[in-house]
C-alpha cells in the first residue's frame, strides 16, 4: 500500500513538472518576439554605440577604425568647434519650450479629468474623444495641422480668412513663434490624453474623507483642490514631470513635420543635431563615435534632470524626527518640574 501511495505522488510530481515545463515553453514562446526586437533594435545598438564611443569609427572603411580614448568627449565638449556649439545650444529652444510645455499640459489635462470625474451628462463619450488623440502618430497630426496652418495657397486658414501668415516658418529665437506655438497646441492635443487618463485614476483613489473633513472645516471648493487634491496627486505630478523632461529633451517628430521646406535644417534639439548628422552620409560617416559620445551625454544629462527633479519632489516625512524632539522636550521638561517641586 505504501509503495502504491509513494508510486501515485510521483507520478503526481513528474505531471506538475511537465506542465509546468510546458507553461514555460509557450510563456518563452510568447515572448520571444519582443525580445528579438528588443536584443536586435535597442540593446545590440546600445552596446555597439557605447564600443564606439572610445573609437573612431568609419562604417565604410573598417581598416581606418582605431581606439580614440576619450577624445569623442573632448571634442564635444570643445564649444570652439562648430559642430559641437551647434550641439550646445540646440538645448536652448527644447528648455524654454519644456518650461511653457508642462503647466500649460498639466493644467489642460488636470481641468478635463476633475470636470469628468464628476460624471455628467455623456462623459463616457468626452473621455473617449479626450483620449483618441493619443493614438494619433506625429506623422499623421503633423500631416493635419500644415494642411491648417500652411501657407496661403494651401493653408484652411490662410484660405478661409484670406490672409497669408506664415505659421510654420521663420529661424530660432527670431521669427518663429507662431511655429512654436503651433507645435505647442500640437505637442498638448496629442499628450493630453495619457495625462488625462492617470490624472483621473488617481483623483478616484484621494479619499473622500479628506475633502469632508476639509468642507466640515469650512474649506470650499478651491481649498479642497489645494489642500487635498494637488497633496494627493504629487506623486503623479512628479511622475508625468519626468515625461515631459525626457520628451522635450528628445523633442524631433514635431518640429520636423511643422516645418516648411526652406527650414528642414534648422535644429531646435539635440535629438534633431544627432538625427541630421548620423543620416548626413559620406562627409560624416568618421564621426560616428562622436555622434554617439553625444547621444550619451544627453542620455545622462535626462537622467540627472529626472534625479533633480524626483529628489525635489519627494515626500518627506518627518514625523519620527518631530516626536523624537518633541520626547526629549517632555522628559526636559518632566526633570525642570520635579527640580523645582525639590524631588531632584
Amino acid at each position: 500500500m505504501k509503495y502504491f501511495e509513494n508510486s501515485v505522488r510521483d507520478e503526481n510530481l513528474i505531471a506538475r513538472r511537465r506542465q509546468r515545463a510546458k507553461e514555460q515553453v509557450s510563456a518563452y514562446a510568447l515572448l520571444s518576439p519582443f525580445i528579438i526586437v528588443f536584443v536586435l533594435f535597442s540593446l545590440l545598438p546600445f552596446v555597439m554605440g557605447f564600443v564606439y564611443l572610445f573609437m573612431k569609427y568609419d562604417p565604410y572603411n573598417l581598416e581606418a577604425t582605431q581606439f580614440y580614448g576619450l577624445k569623442n568627449f573632448e571634442t564635444l565638449f570643445n564649444t570652439e568647434n562648430s559642430m559641437s556649439k551647434e550641439f550646445w545650444e540646440s538645448f536652448g529652444p527644447v528648455t524654454v519650450y519644456a518650461l511653457c510645455t508642462f503647466p500649460i499640459g498639466t493644467i489642460v489635462a488636470f481641468v478635463l479629468a476633475y470636470f469628468v470625474n464628476m460624471c455628467p451628462p455623456g462623459y463616457k463619450f468626452f473621455r473617449a474623444c479626450i483620449y483618441l488623440p493619443s493614438l494619433v502618430s506625429i506623422s499623421i497630426a503633423g500631416i493635419v495641422f500644415c494642411n491648417i496652418f500652411g501657407p496661403s495657397g494651401s493653408g484652411l486658414l490662410n484660405s478661409w480668412f484670406g490672409t497669408n501668415i506664415d505659421w510654420l516658418g521663420g529661424k530660432p529665437f527670431q521669427d518663429d513663434f507662431l511655429r512654436w506655438v503651433i507645435i505647442l497646441i500640437v505637442c498638448v492635443w496629442l499628450g493630453t490624453g495619457g495625462n488625462f487618463v492617470i490624472y483621473a485614476g488617481v483623483l478616484k483613489d484621494i479619499p473622500k474623507s479628506l475633502y469632508e473633513a476639509c468642507e466640515m472645516d469650512g474649506g470650499g471648493r478651491w481649498r479642497k483642490i489645494l489642500h487635498v487634491t494637488l497633496p494627493g496627486m504629487k506623486s503623479t505630478l512628479s511622475l508625468t514631470m519626468f515625461g515631459v523632461i525626457v520628451g522635450m529633451l528628445s523633442l524631433y517628430g514635431q518640429p520636423y513635420v511643422l516645418n516648411t521646406i526652406e527650414n528642414e535644417n534648422i535644429l531646435v534639439g539635440p535629438m534633431m543635431w544627432i538625427q541630421k548628422y548620423l543620416t548626413a552620409g559620406l562627409e560624416y560617416a568618421k564621426l560616428t563615435g562622436y555622434i554617439c559620445a553625444a547621444a550619451l551625454v544627453l542620455g545622462i544629462i535626462s537622467a540627472v534632470l529626472g534625479l533633480i527633479q524626483r529628489i525635489a519632489m519627494a515626500d518627506r516625512n518627518h514625523g519620527d524626527k518631530y516626536c523624537a524632539a518633541y520626547a526629549k522636550y517632555s522628559d526636559l521638561k518632566a526633570q525642570s518640574v520635579k527640580y523645582k517641586g525639590g524631588t531632584k
